[in-house]
């Protein structure tokens, strides 16, 4: 009997420094940038669906929460739509007349149909004030047939590596239009290289005079820019069946080169920023990236 206590004591005391060396050897396994601070912070619980948020530099997930479930995404839909519409070179200068009536699709009235207006004009509307009209419009604008345009958003998103998503219009109206957290900080990230989406993404408003005179001020949908995070450009997004949508890419001192915060399916207009925000702020206090 003494022997076996004497053997518990024993396996007490090597127990203890292997499981720690397991651990250390488990946080330390990757000795890049960014890291996770040693704090007692637990996980963030959200009430959106799906979530991630994803480094730019090192393209580590920071964090996810069904981040690889495919969800309809609204309006993001609208961030693959201007990037194919890039693609074919497009004179922003060029005066189109609006053929789509946004009342009849649920959206906001921005622009009238039978206007004249500049696609430049046009792309703000889109990505500034989500105007599902717009958007319509851009897709109609280049020298890709409209078929042959919702084609290429698929295989420019496969080319991106969003490999769970399917597009099936330009505006986000229809549910059908699919894709995961992942894909949508993957597709944020590519639209951020092209100048002119990166300069809707991040303005406040946009003011305009259409052709025939009519006069327009767009504000943005997205309630973050401006706020102590500092993000530089995003998009926003709602039908019933997405819920509230939002992706945001964020730029400070202590994360130059960025992290993409992706909210799918959230319950509210609120909620979403609230999440967006409170994912932001706990990924700055407890990762490091120097």
């Amino acid at each position: 009997m003494f022997n076996f206590f004497v053997s518990l004591i024993i396996a007490s005391q090597l127990i203890g420094p292997i499981s720690g060396i397991i651990l250390s050897v488990s946080q330390n396994s990757d000795f890049g940038f960014p890291k996770r601070r040693l704090t007692n912070s637990f996980r963030p619980v959200i009430g959106a669906e799906s979530a991630i948020v994803f480094d730019v530099a090192s393209k580590k997930i920071l964090y996810e929460k069904e981040a690889y479930k495919a969800r309809s995404i609204a309006s993001l839909t609208k961030l693959m739509t201007a990037i194919v519409f890039f693609e074919q070179n497009p004179d922003l200068d060029k005066s189109v007349q609006i053929t789509q009536d946004d009342k009849a699709n649920g959206g906001k009235i921005q622009l009238l149909s039978g206007e004249i207006v500049k696609l430049k004009d046009i792309l703000n509307t889109a990505l500034i004030g989500s105007a599902n009209n717009a958007a319509y419009e851009l897709a109609h604008a280049t020298r890709l047939g409209y078929q042959e345009f919702i084609a290429r958003m698929n295989s420019r998103a496969r080319e991106i590596g969003m490999k769970n998503s399917i597009f099936v219009e330009p505006t986000g109206i229809d549910p059908g239009n699919m894709s995961t957290a992942k894909d949508v900080a993957m597709m944020l990230n590519y639209a951020m290289g092209i100048k002119e989406i990166v300069d809707a993404l991040s303005s406040a408003s946009y003011a305009f005079q259409a052709v025939g005179g009519n006069k327009h001020y767009i504000k943005n949908t997205n309630e973050l820019l401006g706020s102590y995070l500092k993000p530089i450009g995003g998009k926003t997004g709602y039908i019933e069946e997405a819920g509230y949508c939002l992706v945001n890419l964020i730029k400070n001192d202590q994360v130059t080169d960025g992290i993409i915060i992706v909210i799918l399916g959230a319950k509210s207009n609120d909620e979403r920023f609230q999440d967006n925000k409170f994912l932001g702020q706990w990924i700055l206090d407890n990762w490091q990236w120097e």
